[in-house]
């Protein structure tokens, strides 16, 4: 926090991107999902293999928002 308005427009960026990998990561994780429903539908993944497959797909979601912290913004 500071007094001065010059970082407004850094934030807008950051904030933007934030948005960007939140839009980006439900999207890849309903892929993941839905591919996982399919292939278990179709009696190629067990419960065990779907739920590994799930937190797979989680953890995916994890690390991408883990890279906004080191993302620099001009």
């Amino acid at each position: 926090m500071r007094d001065d308005l010059a970082g407004i427009p850094y934030l807008k960026r950051l904030s933007d991107a934030t948005v960007k990998t939140i839009k980006w990561s439900i999207a890849l994780s309903m892929c993941i999902n839905f591919a996982a429903i399919v292939l278990s539908l179709a009696s190629v993944l067990t419960p065990t293999t779907g739920a590994l497959v799930h937190n797979a797909g989680s953890c995916i979601v994890v690390l991408i928002a883990a890279l906004l912290y080191d993302r620099k913004l001009d």
